[in-house]
Parts: structure tokens; sequence; C-alpha cells
């Protein structure tokens, strides 16, 4: 059975920084009055890195689909349907169920809160990536010069709206459908198509590093600046300097995980951690809210006293106790059960170094594979058609 895309390992990297970051988004609360100034910064520092989970997330689903090779449309939309829609409606109506539970009794604000895929808060990601799956799947063999002036095109449209939302703050559902727009997001899926049609493999990233990092060391001072000086750190996302700094972080992210990975077995060891928990994110994903952090959190740190007054050990608290339990379910359920965890939490078969060969003693792309099972077949690296 062909690939239906390359191995691309930095993204595995990627995942698992990422799912990390967004756990301690939903984590973070607004400081009280009274939180040392120096925690406020701490927590500022982390709002700049976390906000840039999302695009990476996006930016990797675009380079991946602009290299799949599904036959077809319909077996596209059957695997996409197992992957990620089945476990989406059940955790989505688990959490509705808890909700119901919890606020004394089904509404008509809550069956609306399903409707906008915000019924626990984290899933209007999905409801955008399954639009963004059906307007790009066509452009699969659309010419890479054109992928171009459509990821530019993009970042205009991105950029106009993002400056639109600073300077305005919707109420009521527009407020809820901000992060459901499109256009807030259209540029890091672009950019990754393009760049995904155009390379193979994220070594590209070596030549453009330098611009990467210094591009968001920029946007980090100006980040601060704007914040410390005059009292103006974006409202959530909705900054000019958070979305170029997301934009940059797209070069720069695999490119210092590239400097790590030629580190040899320190750099291997360094990243290890990471990559072993990047198939399991897309179930850490769906089930951190309202389940871990919210209902297993309220009970055993948020009404604890003993943290309760200080902000700083609060919100890690919330964090720590909230990934950690969210990361033992699923990955104990994925002990337990691999093909229920496969099915309901989205979990990944884990990877299988093939064995050596006349070329060396492993290749470059190492294809996933269920452990034990043989290895399918490697794909044409031919670049025709994109």
């Amino acid at each position: 059975m062909q690939r239906l895309h390359r191995y691309i390992p930095e993204f595995d990297v990627l995942r698992g920084v990422a799912i990390v970051l967004v756990v301690y988004l939903h984590a973070w609360f607004s400081p009280w009055d009274t939180t040392p100034h120096q925690e406020v910064v701490w927590v500022r520092v982390v709002h700049l890195f976390g906000q840039t989970a999302v695009p990476v997330f996006f930016f990797i689903s675009a380079y991946l689909l602009s290299q799949d090779r599904s036959p077809t449309w319909q077996y596209f939309v059957r695997r996409k349907l197992s992957r990620i829609a089945v476990p989406t409606l059940v955790w989505m109506t688990a959490a509705l169920g808890y909700e119901v539970w919890a606020q004394g009794g089904a509404s008509g604000h809550l069956l609306k809160e399903f409707a906008f895929f915000n019924v626990a808060g984290q899933y209007y990601y999905l409801a955008v990536l399954i639009f963004f799956m059906a307007a790009f799947w066509p452009l699969r063999h659309v010419a890479q010069k054109w992928l171009g002036i459509i990821a530019l095109g993009a970042f205009v449209a991105n950029l106009a709206m993002i400056v639109w939302y600073q300077g305005h703050n919707p109420g009521g559902d527009w407020a809820t459908l901000e992060y459901r727009n499109p256009l807030v997001w259209v540029s890091f899926y672009a950019f990754g198509f393009w760049a995904g049609a155009r390379w193979e493999s994220l070594a590209w990233t070596r030549r453009w590093r330098t611009w990467a990092f210094a591009g968001m060391a920029a946007l980090a001072t100006v980040y601060f600046v704007r914040g410390e000086a005059f009292g103006a750190y974006p409202r959530s996302y909705f900054g000019v300097e958070m979305f170029l700094f997301s934009s940059f972080a797209l070069v720069g992210y695999p490119a210092m995980i590239d400097i790590v990975m030629r580190r040899g077995r320190p750099g291997r060891v360094l990243l290890a951690p990471w990559r072993a928990l990047s198939r399991f994110a897309f179930g850490i994903y769906l089930v951190h809210m309202p389940f871990f952090v919210g209902y297993v959190t309220t009970r055993l740190v948020s009404n604890n006293t003993l943290v309760n007054g200080d902000y700083w050990q609060l919100t890690n608290s919330i964090f720590l106790v909230g990934f950690v339990s969210a990361t033992a379910f699923v990955v104990l359920a994925d002990r337990i059960a691999p093909r229920f965890a496969g099915v309901v939490l989205g979990t990944s078969p884990p990877r299988v170094r093939p064995p050596a060969g006349p070329r060396g003693p492993r290749t470059k792309y190492a294809p996933p594979t269920r452990a034990g099972a043989a290895p399918p077949s490697r794909p044409s690296t031919s670049a025709a058609g994109r």
C-alpha cells in the first residue's frame, strides 16, 4: 500500500511542543491586581509563544495535505472522517453532556455553543481545519507559482483581518465567531500548503533561519515594549505583532529543531519526549477541556487553599495537573485498547524504525506503522503535478 504523505520528523517535535502550549494557554487566566509584576511578565512570555501553537498545527496540516496521495476525494473524506470527525463528534458530545450535568440541565444556549464548536472552547480549530481541508484539496495539482501567489494573497487578507480585530472588540456571538473566522488563520494554512508543494522536507528552513530568528526577536521586542511601556498587549491572539511572530515561527521553529537534531545523540535525547508525545497530541487536545483542565483541576487544585492565594502556583498547578492527567488518560487508553484509542481519541500508531538496508541503517523517511507490521512501500519522489 502506498504511503499517503512523507514522514517529516520535525513535525513530531512540533506537535509535542504545540500541544503543551495549548494546554498551558487553557490553564492560564488573567492575573489578579495583587499579582507580582515579574509573574505577569513571565505569563506574557508564555502567552507570546503559546499563541503560535494553532498556527503551527495549521501549517503542519497544510504541508501534509499538499503531499497527500489519496487516490480519490471519496477516499480522502473517508480517511479524515475516521481520523478527525469521529473523535471530534464523540468528545464534543461528551463535553455537551458534561456541561448539561454541570449546569443542571440542557438549554438553548448550550445547544448553540455546541453548534458553534464552542461547547468546551478548543474545538473551533477543528471547524476551521475541516473548512481548509475541503477548500485546499482541489489545489494539490496547481502550479507552485500560483500557490505562492495564493499564499501571498492569504497573508495580506489575514493581516488585514488581524488589524481590524485589533482595533475592535466584538461581543456576543461575534466574539465567539472571531476564532472561527477562516481569514484569521488562512495565511498559515496557505503558506504551509505552498511550502509542502515546493519542498518534500523542511531542510529549506536552514537557509531562512537567520531571517526567521531576527524577525521573531524583533517582534518579541515590539510585543513587550508596547505592552510594558504603553499597556498595549494584544487582546489574546488578535495583535499584529502576535500574527507576524507566529508567521516567522513557522520557519524559525523547524530551524531550531533542525539545529538540535544535528547535535547527534544529545539532540535526539533532548527531542525524544516531544516526539513521543506527538502521536497522543490530538487525543490530549480533544479531552483536556472540560474534563481535566476543568473537572479534575477544580477539585484537586482550584479548591486547594494551599495554592489558592498564589497566582503563579495556581496557574502552573492547574496546567501540570490538567496536562498530566489528560496525557495519562490518553496514553493509558492507547496501551489498553489501541484500536479503540485510534478510533475515539485519534491516536496515531507508533513509528517503527525500518530494518537496515544496503543504503544504510535507516531510511530518510520512516513510514508510520503499527509495531510488528510490515512497512508500506515508499512512494515516488516525483513532484509532477504539484
